[in-house]
């Protein structure tokens, strides 16, 4: 909770820093009284600094006086920043304090409103001065205790990510071996020792049934001899006592061990990532569990949360403001933590290193999936999380604590208020919204006619109406950062003017939802806005034009009109006035005009790391995307074009164009740091300065009809190239050939749809480092007694062959059941999955494959015929 309370406090200090450095800005006294609450603040962190170091929970007394500063520390940091930028009359600046006067006598109001802020301001610094006095009051000191190591934010050094990931590869497939029946458990047992050991067991429990052993018999051992391999050694020599730790948290779990197996990768994990607990801190651990003063899986968990540095406790317990979400998506998750000011604020943080805060986001996010807080739930074709959840052991585990944290049987008012932001939002299901419409069309001339009073409780009226109720009964100086409105249906003219008025909004998705007018004169009154998310609604095009928001740093827009390869993409216009977004980092899937001229504006924003636009296929496009390359070269990370040629036929553009084959413009910086690029739609060719992309990782190519045989040529010389997606008429052979010395960094090879029915590898150096070729496939696409991929033995690295498509799982298991042979030592395994799960790629069937399964073939008969 020390922890917790100290991040509250340094947030402040920092906006206190800030704003008592530019006294000219304010009025009256309020300098001095914030001289004084950060003075102040200052001594309660370094009071809460020693508070931190030491091990053991604290007694109520400490904890009823931190969660008094913390909220102190909350309130006096909204009513700054709010006071900081109201005060912002450019004759302020420009002519000190004539200038304020003036812009004074301009905006009578504005005045009023910073008067109520100064005097907030100084009712801050008597609550200030009297938390300072309660703590001498009542004799609130440091307990006596050891110091406690607290753990660095990124692992320490030596630790490489892919030992990293090595480690919970191998503790994932133990921890999937402890569940009695699955497939892994299969693999790893010989039956023989399997009917043995039940017997055992069984005589050990007295007769009872296999089906009651899981919880007598799942953890015959605590963790193998691979998994103390891989621990760092100074756990290693420590694997006895984690042993007996891990053995007492076995002990009255459930039947299917779920709780157990949390705790167990939570622990091993987090004694990798921060190998530095001494012996003397282990035993006292087992002592606790030993004793009982509490279950001792929630003691071990308590023992791993110490271990989280205060961004990443911080950033845990917002996921509690998720519980309503089946998944938790990983961007909008991060960019929220942003948003709330939970991350960037580690000592020497706030992009520490030379990261941005989105950076620092996605730190703490890989490090919360490594210690097994949160569970990834979908990846992307390359490998990268997409969305996560939340075991049930661990939910329960995180909503307790975030309340012992903060003194309360209930959640913190800022996460409930969240929480019941998303309850009031998915209150009405769809299937309504045409009986809804017609209430509110008959509630609007009812009360027009004085027929129903407006003093109505919005209980009863709709979701969003409520919404709107709620935003406007919370407290006058609770700033409200996160707007999330996603899949909400009913939202009107009038309920975007309200939400406008929430001026402190950070954070605004309307993702999904029914809004087709987007009102500049409303969105452009959030002037801190940092997040726009307008993806998958029907939103004017022309509508974003005159968006001007200076803080923005991420537009995201863009939809699909029907789901599949040849979906088309329908988005929004560039601003106008892109060029003044300085702090711009995210542009996805913006509509420029037919000459390109808004790129003029991208080309200035030196921050920009992902660009995703859709441009005509034609010169002028070109030479100004070629330019906004060569001025970004330094920060450009992500790049997606979407060609629209609008009748323009690939010889047409390219004969008119200056650049006959550099479709997506000129070359680039030598400092040229993109990593994933994304081409949609009909070119000529491949730019040339893919070649000098070093640090290209993820290639994708859709409906691009480029020649298979010059694609693969160039694409070969990019020597960091990671994944290959082609998806749909990426090229326009039919067979897909890799030659000798090509991709040798290539892991992941990603094909759905188009003409493409053959994959044939030639040499051993082809793809040296292939791991993974995943293969949408359908049936016009495959023929009976042809091979879908040859050579096979010249992939010494290949794991897995995932095969989706729209299979008959009954003629499909049978036929593998049919031709499947037994083996003990598998080289790699094809996986059979469903494209037309409700849940996704859903895996129907695995098969094992020996190194004499040199080529991969399936019957037209288990695929559906498509429609």
């Amino acid at each position: 909770m020390a922890a917790l309370t100290q991040g509250a406090i340094d947030g402040l200090l920092g906006v206190l820093a800030k704003a008592i450095t530019d006294e000219a800005r304010l009025i009256g006294g309020v300098p001095g009284d914030m001289q004084f609450i950060k003075d102040e603040m200052d001594s309660m962190n370094g009071f809460l600094l020693h508070l931190t170091k030491t091990e053991g929970q604290h007694d109520d007394q400490v904890r009823a006086w931190m969660k008094q500063v913390r909220e102190i520390a909350y309130v006096a940091e909204d009513c700054v920043q709010r006071y900081v930028h109201d005060i912002v009359p450019f004759e302020a600046i420009r002519f000190g304090r004539l200038g304020t006067m003036v812009g004074f006598l301009r905006n009578p109001k504005k005045y009023y409103e910073l008067h109520n802020l100064g005097k907030q301001i100084t009712e801050l610094k008597a609550r200030v001065r009297d938390v300072g006095e309660r703590r001498l009051r009542y004799g609130v000191t440091v307990p006596a205790g050891t110091d406690l190591k607290l753990a660095p934010m990124t692992p320490a050094a030596g630790q490489q990510e892919e030992k990293r990931e090595a480690f919970v590869r191998a503790l994932d497939l133990e921890l999937e071996q402890d569940v009695v029946g699955s497939k892994a458990w299969w693999r790893a047992h010989h039956q023989a020792w399997l009917r043995s050991s039940l017997r055992r067991a069984t005589t050990a429990v007295g007769g009872l049934l296999p089906a009651a052993l899981p919880s007598a018999v799942l953890r015959y051992l605590s963790f193998s001899r691979e998994i103390v391999r891989r621990l760092p050694p100074l756990v290693q020599s420590e694997a006895a006592t984690v042993h007996g730790i891990l053995k007492k948290c076995s002990q009255d779990d459930g039947d299917d061990g779920a709780a157990f197996r949390c705790t167990k990768k939570m622990f091993l994990c987090a004694l990798y990532a921060y190998p530095y607990a001494t012996n003397q801190e282990l035993e006292k651990l087992k002592e606790k569990l030993e004793g009982r003063t509490q279950e001792p899986k929630k003691e071990v968990m308590i023992f791993c949360y110490s271990m989280l540095s205060i961004s990443q406790k911080s950033c845990l317990q917002y996921l509690t403001a998720f519980l309503h979400e089946s998944e938790i998506s990983r961007t909008s998750m991060v960019r929220r933590w942003v948003a709330e000011g939970l991350v960037g604020k580690e000592p020497g943080g706030g992009g520490g290193g030379g990261r941005i805060p989105e950076e620092e986001g996605e730190c703490c996010f890989g490090e919360l999936v490594f210690r097994g807080f949160i569970r990834p739930a979908r990846f992307s074709d390359a490998g990268t999380v997409k969305s996560c959840v939340m075991e049930k052991p661990v939910r329960e585990f995180i909503l307790s604590i975030t309340g012992s944290e903060n003194f309360e049987v209930s959640l913190p008012a800022h996460l409930d208020r969240q929480l019941r932001i998303r309850e009031i939002v998915r209150r009405l299901p769809p299937p309504q919204q045409e009986q809804r419409q017609a209430a509110d069309r008959w509630r609007n001339i009812a009360r027009r006619c004085n027929l129903c009073s407006d003093s109505a409780s919005p209980e009863e009226d709709h979701p969003m109406d409520a919404l709107v109720h709620f935003l406007k009964k919370l407290p006058e100086l609770y700033r409200l950062n996160v707007l999330d409105l996603g899949g909400c249906r009913g939202l009107k003219k009038d309920h975007l003017k309200s939400f406008g008025d929430v001026v402190w909004l950070k954070y605004l998705s309307l993702r999904n939802t029914d809004v087709s007018h987007l009102p500049a004169c409303y969105i452009n009154k959030l002037t801190l806005l940092e997040t726009l998310d307008i993806r998958g609604t029907t939103i004017r095009p022309r509508d974003t034009k005159k968006i001007n928001l200076p803080k923005l740093k991420h537009l995201l827009a863009g939809r699909y009109l029907t789901p599949g390869e040849k979906a088309s993409l329908i988005t929004v216009r560039m601003p106008r006035k892109i060029g003044s977004m300085r702090f711009m980092e995210t542009l996805s899937h913006v509509q420029v005009s037919k000459d390109g001229t808004e790129l003029r504006g991208v080309a200035k924003l030196r921050q920009l790391r992902k660009l995703g636009v859709v441009v005509h296929g034609d010169a002028d496009s070109t030479a100004h995307l070629g330019r906004v390359l060569h001025a970004l070269s330094g920060c450009l990370r992500s790049l997606s074009v979407c060609v629209t040629t609008q009748g323009w036929a690939l010889d047409e553009v390219s004969s008119s164009s200056s650049t006959t084959q550099e479709m997506v413009g000129a070359a680039p910086r030598p400092s040229f740091i993109l990593e994933n690029l994304d081409i949609k739609g009909k070119i000529s060719g491949l730019p040339s300065w893919i070649t000098k992309a070093q640090k290209l990782a993820n290639v994708t190519l859709r409906n691009t009809e480029l020649s298979g045989e010059d694609a693969m040529r160039r694409l070969a010389s990019v020597l960091s190239l990671r994944c290959l997606k082609l998806s749909g008429g990426a090229f326009t052979e039919q067979e897909l050939v890799f030659r000798v010395l090509q991709f040798k960094a290539l892991k992941i090879l990603v094909l759905e749809g188009g003409p493409i029915t053959t994959v044939t590898f030639l040499a051993a150096d082809a793809a040296p480092a292939l791991e993974k070729i995943v293969w949408a496939i359908g049936r016009s696409r495959v023929r009976d007694g042809e091979d879908l991929i040859v050579g096979i033995n010249y992939l010494p690295n290949l794991k897995a062959i995932e095969l989706r498509g729209d299979f008959k799982t009954t003629s499909l298991v049978d036929w593998v059941e049919a031709t499947k042979e037994s083996t003990s030592d598998p080289r790699y395994y094809i996986r059979y999955m469903s494209s037309t799960a409700s849940v996704g790629n859903e895996l129907i069937t695995e098969v094992p494959k020996t190194a004499r399964h040199t080529t991969v073939s399936i019957p037209v008969t288990v695929i559906n015929q498509q429609h």
